[in-house]
C-alpha cells in the first residue's frame, strides 16, 4: 500500500478546518482527506506539522469560546434544553482550560530573585540560650548550627 504524502495543502486544509472548531475525527472522514491514523503518522515524524496541529487546536479553543459566548446570549433556548446546553458550555471551557493557558487552573510561580531561605529561631531565657539557624540556597548546601549558652 502506497504512503500519502504530506502536502502544504492538506496540511493547510487540515489547519484551517481545526481553527473554525472543526474536530480531527471530523476533519479526516471529509472527502479527499487523509485518515486519521496517517495523520497521526504525519505528526510523529513532522515536527513542525505537530506544532501547527496543536497551534491549530488552540485556535479551535478560542473559536469554541466565542460559540459557547453566543449561546450564551441567546434568549430562545426552551426550558428542557437548558440541561445540554450546560453540559456544552462546561465542556468548552474545559477544552479552553486545557489548550489555553490563559484559561487554565494552573498557575505558575517564577522567582526571580535569589533563591536562598534562611530560617532562625531563638528561645529567650534568662538563664539558657539555644539558637539555631538553617540556611538553603540554590546550590542545595545546608548548614545548621545550634549554639547552647548557660550563664
Amino acid at each position: 500500500m502506497k504512503k500519502l504524502k504530506l502536502t502544504t495543502a492538506i496540511s493547510d486544509k487540515i489547519i484551517e478546518e481545526l481553527q473554525i472548531g472543526k474536530p480531527l475525527t471530523k476533519i479526516c472522514s471529509m472527502d479527499g482527506m487523509p485518515s486519521l491514523t496517517t495523520v497521526y503518522r504525519w505528526m510523529r515524524e513532522d515536527e513542525e506539522f505537530t506544532n501547527q496541529i496543536e497551534m491549530g487546536r488552540r485556535c479551535s479553543a478560542q473559536t469554541w469560546l466565542d460559540k459557547a459566548q453566543e449561546i450564551l446570549d441567546r434568549e430562545d433556548i426552551p426550558p428542557q434544553s437548558m440541561q445540554i446546553v450546560r453540559e456544552k458550555l462546561h465542556h468548552i471551557r474545559f477544552l479552553a482550560s486545557k489548550l489555553i493557558g490563559l484559561y487554565g487552573d494552573k498557575t505558575t510561580v517564577t522567582n526571580k530573585g535569589d533563591s536562598s531561605l534562611t530560617i532562625k529561631w531563638e528561645v529567650p531565657s534568662s538563664t539558657h540560650t539555644d539558637t539555631a539557624s538553617c540556611t538553603h540556597d540554590g546550590d542545595q548546601s545546608n548548614q545548621a548550627t545550634l549554639e547552647n549558652k548557660q550563664a
